[in-house]
């Protein structure tokens, strides 16, 4: 197959050049002031959870939740993602142009996110986040292109780097009705 030997042919190449000494390998660096963190931050995993699929003219959407395992998700924000998601596709306000995407609604007691993604041109993946406060009565709302916005945060990382697992496989030659199939059903359920 024509991806085995590409990897195969690049990581002989990597071999030799290892040999020969990487540049990265001779660099000293003094490394106390980078990838420094409060002593008071606790890493947590989340729970990853897959949900029913948004289904909407022309567009599939697997939906997973995010959420630390002692939260849970407030239905109506559930809810009411998925109404605003609707309206946003009906409104041609997010292209889907292979007609599938995913959602991740990551919950926190202090907000919400709403991250959409959908696949482009074959291969690209264009991502599009909403933010709300929970409790508000406020709608989801469009972060603002260039604002500076925690996506993807470490934990939203994994359904989105599943989900480019999944879709390079369907990309492959048979993207018969059983691969799509396949795609469509193919979730990550964890902790992440």
């Amino acid at each position: 197959m024509m991806r085995d030997r590409l990897l195969d042919t690049h990581a002989e190449v990597e071999t030799e050049e290892q040999s020969e000494g990487h540049p990265i390998a001779d660099v000293r660096v003094e490394l106390s002031p980078y990838a420094s963190f409060s002593t008071s931050y606790h890493h947590q995993d989340r729970l990853l959870t897959a949900r029913e699929p948004l289904i909407l003219p022309g567009a599939f959407f697997k939906w997973y939740e995010l959420r630390q395992a002692d939260d849970s998700i407030p239905e109506d924000l559930s809810r009411d993602g998925r109404a605003f998601l609707g309206d946003e596709v009906s409104s041609d306000r997010i292209a889907v142009d292979h007609g599938v995407g995913l959602v991740v609604l990551h919950y926190s007691r202090a907000t919400a996110y709403l991250i959409v993604g959908t696949w482009n041109d074959n291969q690209e993946f264009q991502e599009t986040l909403y933010q709300r406060v929970p409790g508000s009565d406020g709608q989801f709302q469009p972060c603002a292109p260039g604002t500076l916005a925690p996506v993807p945060c470490v934990w939203e990382l994994a359904p989105v780097w599943h989900e480019r697992q999944a879709w390079t496989r369907y990309l492959f030659p048979n993207r018969d009705s059983q691969m799509k199939h396949t795609f469509l059903s193919d979730y990550l359920r964890s902790a992440v």
